[in-house]
């Protein structure tokens, strides 16, 4: 296990304005990509151009995460962590106007929101994985996970309540969270130190990391990512073709994304009693098994119910591998380097968010030519856990 510096230990309040900041993160993906892309399927939008406006926010956050890591390494988590906030809710409101002017305009929008995201995941993942001791990071970023989580979920499922009864106004609501949030972290992280000048040693360690090491962490990022935008941007689009309402389709997703929720506390434990590597692999199994009998189900036509069950199944795998693969990062990486290794991961969860909706959108329309739509985002997840397998061999091998 790599040394830590103990001198980034974190208070409990630090904690809890890290976990609030991400949980708003969670309500402003979960309450924009699902309703966005219904809003564009409703409209007359083509599959193509739902899953480009999803990709977007996906974009920005692999571009930008480099970015997002300097800025940690210069001015230190807090100021980050606050300007993610405020950035978060101010563009989630502005959605709202570019649905109202001009769809065209949701291209920008998204790629600010990616840029607020990104400066939040760097600064609150590094602050914790610094500041957590080493036999309590998994349970840590679990209940990271776990609030962002169900921002995420909660959003989904509030989301179409909420457009109903306000219709667009509904956009506002997150920055009027953000503007109730930022005050309340301000006053939580207000203990977190200051960054130090570096030494020459400190900024050799921050430069030199065994890649080799984290690969398999920065594959959990990339399921994350296709569970989390990548599925959840484009299924309304594959749920309408399929006969579900609009009501259904954001439930499904909603459901999936609470199912990943509550896999997280329990994996993030097991992880550290047991390993993090024995945890992976019982995850791509139950993936694996869930996501192949999820295609069956919608393909077969056998209903609603059985449809949000498989996909809850799909989540619960999906899910319980953020927190692990955080905790493999945080054991394997020196402090000095978690900025540096933060972003790779927030990087690797933006690219696998922006080919997500772009991959779901291509598999819709093979799903469709073929005369197997209900197979399509399933056979997207089940993907993404093949490759999950040989990698956790492949880790165990380098250990060797």
């Amino acid at each position: 296990m790599q040394p830590r510096d103990e001198s980034q230990a974190l208070t409990a309040p630090a904690v809890i304005a890290l976990v609030i900041a991400m949980g708003l993160v969670g309500v402003s993906f979960g309450a924009s990509a699902p309703l966005v892309a219904s809003i564009l399927e409703e409209r007359g939008f083509s599959e193509y151009y739902t899953g480009a406006v999803s990709a977007t926010l996906s974009l920005a956050i692999a571009l930008l995460s480099p970015f997002a890591g300097n800025l940690v390494v210069r001015l230190g988590p807090r100021w980050i962590t606050l300007a993610g906030i405020l950035l978060q809710g101010l563009c989630f409101s502005a959605l709202g106007l570019a649905l109202f002017w001009a769809e065209y305009l949701l291209f920008p929008v998204r790629f600010l929101l990616g840029l607020a995201a990104a400066l939040t995941f760097v600064a609150a993942e590094t602050a914790l994985l610094r500041g957590v001791r080493p036999h309590l990071r998994g349970r840590a970023m679990a209940a990271y996970g776990t609030i962002m989580g169900l921002g995420y979920g909660g959003g989904v499922l509030l989301s179409a309540p909420a457009y109903a009864w306000l219709g667009l106004w509904c956009f506002g609501l997150v920055g009027l969270l953000a503007v109730v949030v930022a005050p309340i972290c301000r006053w939580g992280l207000r203990s977190l130190p200051r960054p130090q000048p570096a030494t020459d040693s400190s900024r050799r360690r921050g430069r030199f990391m065994r890649w080799r090491l984290v690969i398999i962490g920065l594959y959990g990022a990339i399921i994350f990512g296709v569970l989390d935008n990548g599925m959840t941007g484009i299924y309304p689009v594959e749920g309408l073709r399929l006969g579900f309402d609009r009501s259904q389709t954001l439930n499904i997703v909603g459901v999936m994304l609470i199912a990943s929720v509550l896999a997280q506390p329990l994996c993030g434990v097991l992880a550290d009693r047991i390993g993090a590597r024995r945890v992976l692999a019982a995850l791509a199994l139950t993936g694996l098994a869930g996501a192949g009998l999820t295609g069956w189900i919608a393909w077969q036509g056998l209903g609603y119910v059985p449809t949000l069950l498989g996909f809850a199944v799909i989540g619960l795998a999906g899910g319980g591998t953020y927190p692990v693969c955080l905790k493999m990062i945080g054991d394997r990486v020196r402090s000095e380097a978690l900025p540096k290794a933060n972003a790779a991961f927030s990087a690797a969860y933006g690219w696998a968010s922006l080919l997500g909706p772009l991959a779901g959108a291509v598999m819709i329309d093979g799903a469709i030519r073929a005369g197997l739509l209900g197979w399509a985002l399933p056979g997207l997840a089940l993907v993404i856990f093949v490759f999950l397998l040989p990698l956790i061999l492949l880790d165990r091998h380098w250990h060797r």
